[in-house]
This record gives structure tokens, sequence and C-alpha cells, in this order.
């Protein structure tokens, strides 16, 4: 009787190194992603990163918008609004509606999206955070950010190697427009702040002393308060957004000093 080890060997020398490969490393999205390239090119939508966006942020935002069990109609006014932003044709809009559609199924391979997304815009940061921005539009959609989609997000972000600071500013920033614009949100809990979170938010290291902590949060209050970015000239979204950078100093120094004390 063969022993196993043989009987394997000798399955996998019956098979090529291409195919191999091709079995192991399968792109279930190869083709589907080919396809949506070729109609988003033929309608005048050129460009590998430019596809690349319209793909993964037009599926991502169906598969944020089921998340939590159905589509709401503001989830898809929102979608439409992208539309509207993005100033596609009649003809790529239903090929967003398509993506949309097919990224709200259950067995949709999100994984594979956000993998193929990471490959073709990893290299343009600002393109990576507008994805976010997006998705966390859509899960704000109806007022609230709730698990789920926290957690989607978050696993979005993740996948995409986008930090928790750079997170927590364009959800910051998707925040305060929805307050500006008159839009319900619901209030959510303050973050609570490690040790790491407020050397981060001072931008001091963990050798800093007092006396350097305690100019980091001059430096940082005086930069972000209100009352300076309104004499500035700041939006009315950057003036609401200092209010919650300020609350996050506040907290970020009283932990410092705090921990400071006790060494």
């Amino acid at each position: 009787m063969p022993r196993l080890a043989d009987v394997v060997t000798q399955t996998f020398r019956s098979i090529s190194p291409d195919a191999l490969t091709e079995r192991l490393f399968r792109d279930p999205l190869a083709r589907w992603w080919q396809t949506y390239q070729e109609k988003l090119e033929a309608s005048g939508y050129d460009g590998a990163v430019q596809g690349a966006f319209f793909i993964s942020s037009f599926a991502a935002m169906g598969h944020v918008a089921k998340c939590d069990g159905r589509v709401k109609s503001v989830e898809i006014e929102l979608a439409t609004q992208v539309m509207d932003h993005l100033d596609l044709t009649s003809e790529q809009r239903q090929l967003a509606i398509r993506l949309f559609n097919e990224g709200k199924h259950e067995d949709f391979t999100l994984e594979t999206l956000l993998w193929r997304f990471k490959r073709q815009c990893s290299h343009r940061v600002s393109v990576v955070q507008v994805f976010i921005e997006i998705q966390l539009k859509m899960a704000y959609a109806d007022a609230s950010l709730n698990d789920r989609e926290s957690k989607l997000i978050k696993r979005m972000c993740k996948r995409l190697d986008v930090s928790d600071s750079i997170y927590t500013r364009i959800e910051r920033r998707v925040r305060a427009e929805k307050k500006v614009a008159n839009q319900p949100i619901a209030s959510v809990s303050k973050k609570v702040f490690s040790l790491s979170d407020s050397y981060e938010m001072l931008g001091v290291n963990r050798w800093a002393n007092q006396e350097q902590v305690k100019q980091a949060y001059r430096r940082m209050m005086s930069k972000f308060h209100p009352d300076k970015l309104v004499a500035k000239g700041a939006s009315e979204v950057e003036v609401v957004e200092a209010h919650d950078i300020v609350h996050d100093i506040k907290n970020a120094y009283e932990m410092l000093i705090k921990s400071k004390r006790m060494q």
C-alpha cells in the first residue's frame, strides 16, 4: 500500500507549475474586474487608477449599505450624490448602479476587491483616503455608525494600510461636514486614549519630560484653537473639526501628565 506522502508527492508532480499557481492563487474577481474595466474604458472613463477607484468605491458602498440588513433610501441617495459629484454619464451611472447592487450580495468577495484596489492604488495615498471617506459617508448616511459598519470599515482600513490616526481624521471630517450641513448625526462616545495615542496626538515621544509635554500641549492648542482658526478665515467645517481636536488634545495632555507624575 503506497504511503500518503508518496501519493501527495506524485499528485503535485502531475500538476504543472503554471496550473498549480492558477489553482492556489486564482482571483475570483479577475474576469469580473476586467469586464468592468473594459466597459468603463469604452464609456470614456479611462485609466487604471480611476477605474480601480470607480469599481471598488461603488461595490464597497453597496456592501456597507447592506451590512446592517437592508439598504435605506438615504443610502441610495448618497450613492446618487457620489455619481453626481463624479459627473458620470448615463452609461457610467448604470455601471455604478450595477456595482452597488453586486456589492450588496452576502457572498461578494470584499477581501479580494480590497486586494485588487490596493494593488492598483496603494501608491496614491489620497485616492485610498477618499475611498475610506466615501465608505464612512455611506455608513453615516442614516445618522449613526453602528458596530457592524464600524468593524467593516476598520477592516477595510487594515487591508489598505490606513492607520488609526488617519481613520480618526477622516471620520472627524465626515461628522463635521454633516453637522455643518445640519444633517442628523448621532453622538458617539469619546475615544479612550492610550498612552501611545496620547504621544501621537501631541507629537512627542515616550521620553519627553513634563515640560516638553506642556510645550507640545500649548503648541497644539494654539494651532487648533477654534477662535484662532476663525480669525485666520478657516471654513465652518474646519472650525467644527477643531472643537473635537481640542477635546482630544486635552485628553492626551491629561493622560501624559498623569503618567509622568507616576514615573
